[in-house]
């Protein structure tokens, strides 16, 4: 059985760790935190095999070096080209320790605990960004968050959208392990776009229960996702009719409608 546990790191970011019962043997997605990953790892008398990165940000990469100062051998698994395809590669802070650069369209094989993630290009929080997808899972980083997405930094809307589609194409049931534990706040910015959506109110109650239990809201599944969250609901008439009240003005293309509703809740919201 493969577990997936979330260790919890800097104010609200999670690590992904992956196992198999019986063994000391682990793969982490993003490790951040470097005092925090190191000690969990000596506390459970763990042995990390490979580090899969979603993209370049430090509170994802700022773990790598000291991990690779201390297991010999370990895989380093970032990033390789830009959207546009470019073979040039992209200059991360990890750079040096890099050992397997991937792309879109890529595979990434874990042999010691049996895991094969396919490897999918969502440019838009930035421009290097990947998803692995695999087991009925998808680590997303920073391009789904629970009822959210990430901020635009490097990407551009229309990239986002673009993610936002093909992450929607993956089947209904895949778990969503995204970076930051964020869901609270952005239901409350989904029920401004869509006060009457009935599985965002369910789901807002669902969730609250879930921290007041000390519970992570990660992972959730695609279909939750695709009901509840406004940044993957930009086609839904409801939610394009929001954005245009909130723009003032009729938007044609979906990259209007998504960036219509990212500078809402970054400008009046967040």
């Amino acid at each position: 059985m493969l577990n997936i546990t979330p260790v919890p790191a800097f104010s609200d970011n999670y690590i992904w760790m992956l196992s198999r019962e019986g063994s000391k043997l682990v793969a982490l997605v993003d490790p951040g935190d470097k005092a925090r990953i190191l000690d969990y790892l000596q506390q459970k008398q763990l042995v990390p095999v490979a580090v899969l990165i979603t993209h370049q940000h430090y509170d994802h990469t700022g773990g790598v070096a000291a991990l690779v100062d201390k297991y010999t051998g370990l895989r380093i698994i970032a990033p390789d080209r830009l959207p546009s395809g470019s073979p040039l590669s992209i200059d991360l802070p990890i750079t040096e320790y890099i050992t397997e650069r991937v792309a879109d369209g890529d595979e990434v094989e874990i042999a010691e605990l049996g895991i094969r993630f396919n490897v999918l290009g969502i440019p838009g929080h930035t421009l290097d960004h990947l998803a692995y997808f695999g087991h009925g899972m998808v680590f997303c980083g920073d391009t789904i968050f629970g009822c959210g997405c990430g901020r635009l930094f490097s990407g551009s809307a229309a990239q986002m959208a673009a993610s936002m589609t093909k992450l929607s194409s993956l089947p209904a049931d895949t778990r969503v392990y995204c970076a930051h534990e964020y869901t609270l706040d952005n239901i409350g910015f989904a029920r401004w776009v869509e006060p009457d959506n009935a599985d965002l109110l369910q789901r807002d109650a669902d969730d609250m229960a879930k921290q007041e239990k000390g519970m992570p809201t990660i992972p959730s599944t695609l279909a939750l996702e695709l009901k509840t969250n406004p940044f993957m609901r930009y086609r839904i008439p409801a939610v394009k009719q929001a954005a245009e009240k909130f723009a003032g003005k009729k938007l044609n293309t979906d990259a209007e409608v998504f960036a219509a509703i990212r500078r809402w809740k970054d400008t009046e919201y967040d």
